[in-house]
């Protein structure tokens, strides 16, 4: 049972990020610019940038960042509680 739910969670923020994510880029230049746009459409960036380790013989690049938005915020909140509904 707790399994399940830990699924429905994660499923949720999936989605919900997704949806939300490309509703905000969609959006964004539907609304004229001011206080409302930069509420809801401005992101946060969270994560650490790129870092580049080279050894001679092999290299790589590691990095990961997210933005979040207030829509994208919503919008998991919506796809957690209709995947709890449902």
């Amino acid at each position: 049972m707790r399994r399940r739910k830990l699924g429905n969670i994660v499923l949720g923020i999936t989605i919900g990020g997704i949806i939300g994510s490309a509703l905000s880029y969609l959006l964004t230049g539907v609304f004229p610019k001011g206080p409302v746009k930069n509420f809801f459409f401005s992101a946060l960036k969270v994560g650490f940038s790129t870092v580049h380790v080279n050894l001679g013989f092999f290299s790589f690049s590691l990095g990961l960042s997210i933005n979040i938005t207030i829509l994208t915020v919503i919008f998991i909140f919506l796809a957690i509680y209709l995947l709890y509904k449902l």
